[in-house]
C-alpha cells in the first residue's frame, strides 16, 4: 500500500502565516505526528501534496527520507489533490490510504484495522468515520436502508435533516487505485466553493455499484483536524492528558 497525505491549503482560520500542517504542537509540527504513525505501517511509498508555503513543509521534513511530493498550484479542493498524484501512480494496482496532514492524532492501529477491513471486504473504497455528539463541520455519511453508504455529504451541502446525521467522515480513506482516478475524473466543482470534492467519488462508486467498507474508530478524538487556534488549544490538552500520544 502506498499513502498519500494532503498538505497544500492555506489554513486561512489558522492565521495562514504559515503553512498549516508545519505550526506547532507541543514544540513539534502537526504533520509529523500523523507521520510517525504512517511510518509504523508496511507501505511502498508516502507522498505529500504540497502548495501553499510548500517550502516550509520541504524545511520542516527534511530529516524524512523517502518521501515523494506532488505539487498542488492552484488549490482547488481534495478531490484535485489527489488527482494530481495520479501522474507517479497512474502505472500503479494497489491500495492508497489518503489522509490529511492536519490530522495529528491518527494511530497506527486504527490505520491497520482499516487496511484489514479493506481487504477483508475487498471494497473499492473503505472510510475511517466516527460517531460523535455534534458532527458539525464534518462531511455526513449517508446510508440506505440497508446500511450501505450512498454518498457523503458535506457540510456546506447537507439538508436540516442530513445535519442530524452523527456518523462523520474522518477524511481518512483506502482507495483501490485502478477505480480511484476513472472517478476522479468525473466529479464536477461544487457549486457553492467551486472546489473539487474528494468525496464525491463515494456517490459515484455507490451509482455504479462498487463496494464501499467503513469502520468506525471506537477513539472518535484521533480524528480532530487542526483547522483553528481553538483546535490548536484542544490538541494540546488532549496531548498533555494523554502523554503515551506525544511519542505515537
Amino acid at each position: 500500500m502506498k499513502c498519500v497525505i494532503l498538505a497544500a491549503g492555506y489554513g486561512k482560520r489558522l492565521g495562514g502565516k504559515t503553512q498549516k500542517v508545519v505550526h506547532k504542537l507541543l514544540g513539534k509540527p502537526i504533520l509529523s505526528y500523523l507521520l510517525e504513525s504512517v511510518r509504523k505501517l508496511e507501505l511502498e511509498n508516502i507522498i505529500i501534496v504540497v502548495g501553499y508555503k510548500k517550502e516550509e513543509v520541504f524545511k520542516e521534513l527534511e530529516s524524512f527520507e523517502d518521501i515523494k511530493y506532488v505539487e498542488q498550484p492552484v488549490l482547488l479542493g481534495t478531490g484535485d489533490a489527489v488527482k494530481r498524484t495520479e501522474s507517479i501512480l497512474k502505472d500503479y494496482n494497489g491500495d492508497i490510504l489518503v489522509l490529511c496532514g492536519d490530522t495529528p492524532f491518527l494511530r497506527p492501529e486504527t490505520l491497520k484495522e482499516l487496511s484489514k477491513i479493506h481487504q477483508k471486504e475487498k471494497s473499492v473504497c473503505t472510510i475511517l468515520t466516527a460517531i460523535v455528539e455534534d458532527p458539525t463541520g464534518y462531511g455526513r455519511i449517508k446510508r440506505d436502508k440497508d446500511g450501505k453508504v450512498v454518498k457523503i455529504v458535506e457540510e456546506v451541502n447537507a439538508t436540516p435533516e442530513e445535519k442530524k446525521i452523527k456518523e462523520i467522515n474522518s477524511g481518512v480513506y483506502i482507495f483501490n487505485t485502478p477505480f480511484l482516478f476513472p472517478a476522479l475524473s468525473q466529479i464536477q466543482p461544487d457549486p457553492v466553493k467551486g472546489e473539487y470534492f474528494l468525496t464525491d467519488v463515494i456517490k459515484i462508486f455507490s451509482q455504479n455499484n462498487h463496494k464501499i467498507a467503513t469502520y468506525c474508530t471506537p477513539v472518535a478524538e484521533e480524528i480532530l483536524g487542526i483547522n483553528t487556534f481553538e483546535d490548536l488549544k484542544k490538541a494540546e490538552k488532549i496531548l498533555r492528558g494523554r502523554e503515551e500520544w506525544i511519542t505515537v
